[in-house]
């Protein structure tokens, strides 16, 4: 597949919005589309992803809006397809604030992966599912 040039929707978290923004995510968040510039990439699902990863700002310009992420030192690996299953690969380091960053991380990585692919994605961090490696225990 030849690489293309094209903005991708990223997702971020508006804090204490109840769902007012977007979808609502737990702790009482929302969370919130973001279109980016064009970001050069031979899958959509690795752009995205690749695009908010690569981004270590805690705060979106003068949005509000938070990136959960930004601690986080996580690349994509790969993304497989099989069959109508896509699943996307990211090793790293994952950082997290505490409690309510878990499903604020698991709705930005699964919304903007979801939203490229254009079906659910599942993720794998280092191996362990992504349920796995948010989990505190």
């Amino acid at each position: 597949m030849l690489p293309k040039s094209a903005s991708v929707t990223l997702f971020y978290i508006a804090m204490a919005d109840g769902g007012t923004s977007g979808p609502t995510v737990g702790c009482g968040d929302s969370a919130v589309a973001v279109t980016s510039p064009a970001v050069s990439f031979t899958d959509p699902v690795e752009g995205a992803l690749r695009t908010l990863l690569e981004n270590h700002s805690e705060e979106i310009g003068q949005s509000g809006l938070v990136n959960t992420l930004w601690q986080s030192r996580l690349t994509v690996e790969s993304i497989d397809r099989t069959g109508s299953t896509v699943t996307a690969h990211l090793v790293g380091t994952l950082t997290m604030g505490g409690e309510c960053d878990i499903p604020r991380v698991e709705q930005q990585l699964s919304l903007t992966a979801q939203k490229a692919a254009g079906a659910p994605v599942a993720i794998t961090i280092n191996g362990k599912t992504l349920s796995e490696a948010l989990s505190l225990k």
